[in-house]
């Protein structure tokens, strides 16, 4: 079982995106028995050269819009390997993401988005 933790990132997408508190306990109860396995829901997206961190990527499901998985969220979040907690930190609708070639401009700004969390997380916990 891992340690839940909300990143203030996470609090406030979940806020623009008009999360329900129903959502927001689904996505705690199952991210805490989440392995470290990648499966069609969730994908390793980084691992620290010393496996301090590892930064996952899930599909998690609408169910206001009866999209499902490929419709519904991105949830980005990290574990911390060493003290066995996760952290989810920040949560995105797919349709602002893009797909393939489609949204250009908001896929780079994902993209980004994980690359700086990856830098941050380097140096907050991998250089100890």
């Amino acid at each position: 079982m891992w340690l839940f933790n909300k990143t203030s990132e996470f609090v406030e997408s979940c806020k623009d995106l008009e999360i329900s508190d129903e959502i927001v306990i689904a996505i705690e109860n199952w991210i805490t028995t989440v392995g470290r396995i990648e499966t069609g829901r969730q994908k390793l997206v980084f691992r620290s050269p010393h496996n301090i961190f590892e930064i996952w990527v899930a599909r998690i499901p609408d169910p206001d819009s009866n999209k499902g998985k490929s419709g519904g969220f991105r949830l980005v979040y990290f574990l911390n390997i060493s003290d066995n907690s996760v952290f989810v930190d920040k949560l995105e609708s797919r349709a602002a993401i893009g797909f393939k070639s489609e949204r250009p401009k908001d896929k780079r700004k994902f993209q980004t988005y994980i690359a700086e969390l990856k830098k941050y997380l380097l140096e907050k916990l991998d250089n100890k």
